[in-house]
């Protein structure tokens, strides 16, 4: 009888062990996962709530080019008018507009800033592009920043569609026979790229200058996990792409602007900084290898992130110009301009 009963007693310890090492097993879990959604949230939502109305700022710091010309579009910002428009999810984009002087030139740029960044940071780009040829100017607010709608922001995916709509809106204002010019930065840049790896890119675009583009969305996460955590994270990550495609439907490797870079048809022109510890030099020489079209890589060594204008100015100016050039050059010999 007291053996009986203490077979009995051990089985309900062990069954109890079980249930507790069950139970501890699926707390982490659950604790591990809660982790997750807010690593989710933390990466791809509003950085930043919506501002109810879009200020001027008080002070700004000239001390770098983009600086000096964000000073310069709230110095003329009276010349930029608001723009809004729906996407292709019904969400509202906002930018600012500022028709050339001579409303007859057939040439645009639109500008895209990168994450967590305003577009008045696209100013010093335009100022510049500006001087090389008279054009309409296009600074789009991207998805989840300042003045447009949008829960997430999503590095490019969802953005290179709004840049399509941005593309159809430029030809109602300016004509479709324009031409367009795409300028962007680190998202923008990607943003960009995605976009003109679709089928239906339009012609219309004359060139793409991407400064400082990421090869990947996947590439950015880790080397960031291991940059403040010295560790790739590669469980965590991976349980953040499944409940990324859960919530928009696909993976975060639809993010990848070097995979499918040989679909793109236009000329780009890629600014390559050597000290980027965002998007690292060898992920940008990685996009250049695979596209086809006429391009040029330029690489400004000891610069950081989308600062290589502020590195080396005249270097920009200078590829820049050529870049347009050669462009416009391109378009005449095909008898488009």
């Amino acid at each position: 009888m007291l053996l009986l009963l203490a077979i009995k007693t051990k089985s309900i310890l062990i069954a109890l062990c079980i249930l507790l090492g069950a139970a501890v097993i699926a707390l982490m879990f659950f604790v591990y996962l809660r982790w997750c959604k807010k690593l989710f949230v933390k990466i791809f939502k509003r950085p930043e709530p919506m501002p109810k109305v879009d200020r001027s700022p008080n002070t700004i710091d000239q001390s770098t080019i983009y600086g000096r010309g964000r000073n310069w579009f709230y110095t003329n910002r009276n010349e930029y008018i608001n723009v809004r428009i729906d996407s292709f999810d019904k969400t509202k984009l906002s930018g600012y507009f500022r028709p050339a002087a001579d409303r007859s030139t057939r040439f645009a740029v639109i500008f895209l800033h990168g994450w967590n960044e305003h577009p008045s940071e696209m100013a010093a780009y335009a100022k510049l592009i500006m001087r090389q040829i008279e054009c309409h100017v296009l600074i789009a607010h991207q998805r989840a920043h300042c003045m447009s709608g949008g829960r997430y922001c999503t590095y490019g995916i969802y953005e290179s569609v709004d840049l399509m709509r941005w593309i159809e809106f430029v030809k109602r204002q300016v004509g479709h026979d324009c031409k367009i010019f795409i300028v962007g930065r680190s998202m923008g840049a990607v943003t960009a790229l995605l976009a003109a790896q679709q089928q239906d890119f339009p012609s219309d675009v004359a060139g793409i200058i991407a400064d400082c583009p990421y090869e990947s969305l996947e590439a950015v996460l880790r080397n960031e996990a291991l940059k403040r955590y010295n560790n790739r994270m590669t469980l965590p990550l991976s349980m953040v792409d499944r409940i990324f495609n859960k919530q928009f439907g696909f993976g975060i490797d639809k993010c990848d602007a070097a995979v499918h870079a040989g679909r793109i048809r236009v000329p780009v022109l890629v600014f390559q900084a050597g000290d980027d510890t965002v998007a690292p030099p060898e992920g940008a020489r990685r996009i250049y290898d695979n596209i086809k079209t006429p391009k040029r890589l330029v690489a400004v060594d000891h610069a950081k992130h989308v600062m290589c204008y502020e590195k080396a100015p005249a270097v920009f100016e200078r590829e820049v110009r050529n870049f347009i050039e050669q462009c416009v050059v391109r378009l005449v010999s095909k008898g488009q301009m």
